[in-house]
């Protein structure tokens, strides 16, 4: 299996305008690959009203700066302070492509379907 997770937050027009191409590309490969979004907000009420207006279908986390899970996503998954970032692992976490910044429909795409 594998999983797309996206780290995104509810300040970051980049992220926010990425959003109804992965609400399309979720609906294109629903049971193929799992959607993941962390947010990276560290006001949970943001957060909240983001998801609320985007309305997006897949599990969605928070996830805090301040705790050991934060430096374990750094570490396993190469997260750094930019977003939006994308990464598409496997079962084991092992990353098979990533992404950072706003990326067109052709760049999902690709991403998508790394083997």
């Amino acid at each position: 299996d594998k999983h797309l997770i996206i780290f995104w937050a509810s300040w970051c027009l980049p992220c926010r305008q990425e959003i109804p191409l992965l609400k399309k590309m979720n609906n294109k490969v629903n049971s193929e690959i799992e959607f993941i979004s962390i947010s990276m907000d560290d006001d949970k009420n943001a957060w909240k009203n983001a998801l609320n207006k985007e309305q997006m279908s897949w599990k969605q986390f928070i996830l805090d700066k301040n705790t050991p899970a934060y430096e374990n996503f750094q570490i396993r998954l190469k997260l750094n302070s930019a977003i939006p970032y994308t990464v598409l692992v496997d079962n084991n976490l092992k990353i098979l492509a990533q992404s950072t910044g706003l990326g067109t429909k052709e760049d999902l795409i690709k991403l998508l379907e790394t083997k």
